[in-house]
C-alpha cells in the first residue's frame, strides 16, 4: 500500500486545522485503503487554549501525531522539523505539505498518486486550490513570478471551475504552497542544498532562512536537473488562505506584510542580486503608496521594519 506523509503546522487556528486533518481521514476512509496516512502536525507555539483544543480535536485519530514546538519556527523549519519525524517514525513513498486551512476533496489523494504515478520525472506536484465558494478556482497548480516587481501571478486565478479541463498547463516559476506533493526521491536526492546558513543544517529541506513566504520558490530554484514542477487538475482542495498569518477576508496583517516584504528582498538578493538595486526601490514606493493611500500605517511601518532588518541581514 502507498504511504503518504503528510506535514501540517497550526499557529492560532486548532479548528481549522481539526478540520484539516478530518478532511483527509475521512477522504482516506472512502478511499477503502487505496493508501496509508501518516499525518504530522506541529503546534508553532500558539497560546496554550488553542493547543488545548487543537490536542482534544485531534485526540485519538488513527495515524495523526502531535507536536508543539516552544517558539514559533515558521513555515519551513515548522515543516522541516515535520519532515525529519515522518522519515524516522513512518516510511512514506510520498511526502505532503498542506496548509492547515486546506480541506480535500475525496478523490484529492488519489488524483496526485495517479498523476505521480504517470510521471516520474516530476518532482514537486501542485493541486488546484479553490476559493470558499467551492467553485472559483484560486490557483491552478503553480504562479508565475515577476522579479523586479516582486509580484506573482497565480494560475487560473478567477476562473470557473465548469472550465477546468479547458485550462492550460504552463510551465511555472513554482507551485503554490498550500499544498506540495513531493515524492520521497525529492527530498533524498532531487534538491540542492539551500544557500545561506541552512545549508549547514542537516534540515536542508526547505530554507530556513525564509520564516514566511517565498519558501516554495526557493525550493523550485533547488530541483535539480531532470526534476519537473506540474498541476495535478483533479487533485481539488478548497483554501480559506491567510490563517496562519492573521490575514484573511481581504485584509493583509502587519506580520503579512513583513515577512512577505523581507522574503522578497532576501530572494532577491540570493538569486537575482543584479536586480536587487530595481526590485528594491521599486517595491518600497509601490507598497508604500499603496498602504499609505489606504490610510494603513500598521502596513507601512512593517514594510519600513523589513528594509531595515534586510539590511542587517548577513546573507
Amino acid at each position: 500500500m502507498t504511504q503518504i506523509g503528510v506535514s501540517i503546522l497550526n499557529y492560532q487556528a486548532a479548528t481549522e486545522t481539526i478540520h484539516c486533518v478530518r478532511s483527509l481521514l475521512d477522504a482516506q476512509e472512502l478511499a477503502a485503503g487505496a493508501y496509508a496516512l501518516h499525518i504530522q502536525v506541529a503546534d508553532n507555539a500558539s497560546d496554550e487554549s488553542d493547543f488545548k483544543a487543537l490536542q482534544t480535536g485531534l485526540d485519538g485519530l488513527a495515524g495523526v501525531a502531535l507536536h508543539r514546538h516552544p517558539r514559533n519556527l515558521g513555515f519551513a523549519a515548522g515543516h522541516n522539523r515535520n519532515i525529519e519525524r515522518l522519515l524516522s517514525t513512518a516510511a512514506p513513498d510520498f511526502v505532503w505539505l498542506l496548509n492547515n486551512d486546506c480541506l480535500v476533496d475525496v478523490g484529492t489523494a488519489p488524483a496526485l498518486l495517479d498523476c505521480a504515478g504517470r510521471r516520474p520525472d516530476v518532482g514537486i506536484w501542485g493541486a488546484t486550490l479553490l476559493e470558499a465558494d467551492g467553485r472559483t478556482i484560486q490557483c491552478a497548480g503553480g504562479c508565475s513570478y515577476r522579479v523586479w516587481l516582486s509580484s506573482y501571478r497565480q494560475h487560473g486565478h478567477g476562473i470557473d471551475l465548469s472550465r477546468l479541463e479547458a485550462l492550460a498547463s504552463p510551465r511555472f516559476d513554482y507551485i503554490a504552497g498550500a499544498s506540495l506533493f513531493m515524492p520521497l526521491a525529492t527530498l533524498r536526492k532531487g534538491l540542492d542544498p539551500p544557500k545561506c546558513r541552512a545549508a549547514a543544517s542537516e534540515r536542508a529541506w526547505l530554507n530556513e532562512e525564509f520564516f514566511l513566504y517565498f519558501e516554495e520558490l526557493d525550493l523550485a530554484r533547488r530541483l535539480r536537473p531532470g526534476l519537473e514542477m506540474a498541476w495535478c487538475r483533479k487533485a481539488l482542495i478548497h483554501h480559506a488562505g491567510g490563517s496562519g498569518t492573521g490575514s484573511g477576508q481581504g485584509l493583509r496583517s502587519a506580520e503579512a506584510e513583513y515577512h512577505s516584504t523581507l522574503s522578497a528582498l532576501k530572494f532577491t538578493r540570493l538569486y537575482h542580486p543584479g536586480l536587487l538595486w530595481l526590485m528594491a526601490p521599486a517595491r518600497l514606493a509601490v507598497k508604500g503608496a499603496i498602504h499609505l493611500a489606504s490610510g494603513r500605517l500598521d502596513l507601512f511601518k512593517a514594510l519600513l521594519r523589513a528594509y531595515r532588518d534586510f539590511r542587517a541581514w548577513p546573507g
